[in-house]
Formats: structure tokens, sequence, C-alpha cells
């Protein structure tokens, strides 16, 4: 299994395409974080995967509120001072 971050898979693909031809697996990850994978193509294989309902349902956000902003709220200045406090 080969672990390659985005922007080194887009400038390499025919590279990694190339490898994955010869039965290579490619991880792709953003910031360490796994979130693609690539594997070769085999005949068949289609059937191999089996859709799966989520344990949890997404019902309970439609109870979640979303916080009241204040009048003349300026994201930009709220942003920007959130960085400068990291």
């Amino acid at each position: 299994m080969i672990q390659v971050k985005v922007a080194e898979f887009r400038n390499k693909l025919s590279a990694y395409l190339k490898r994955v031809r010869h039965g290579a697996e490619v991880v792709i990850t953003d910031r360490e974080t796994p979130i693609g994978r690539l594997l070769p193509y085999r005949e068949g294989a289609e059937e191999a995967f089996e859709l799966v309902e989520p344990d949890k349902g997404y019902a309970g956000l439609a109870k979640l509120k979303a916080p009241t902003l204040k009048k003349n709220y300026q994201a930009v200045e709220a942003l920007l001072a959130e960085r400068r406090r990291r």
C-alpha cells in the first residue's frame, strides 16, 4: 500500500495510475488523514461491496439549534482574531 498526499498525487497522477495498473493500492491523504483509496480494477469485484445502513441516522441534526449571532457580526474580524490567539 502506498500513501500519498493530495498535491503529490495530483502532480504525479500518471505515475500512480501506472502503479495501480500493476496491482498497487494507493491511499490518498489530506493532512495525514486518509480521504480516498485507489484500487486496481478487477472483473466482478463490484459484487464484493455491500451497502450497509448507518447505525445512527441524521434525524438528531434537526434538533440542534444554531447559535444566534450578534447584530453587525463581522465574520472576517472574528476569524482573524481567532488566528491571532493561536
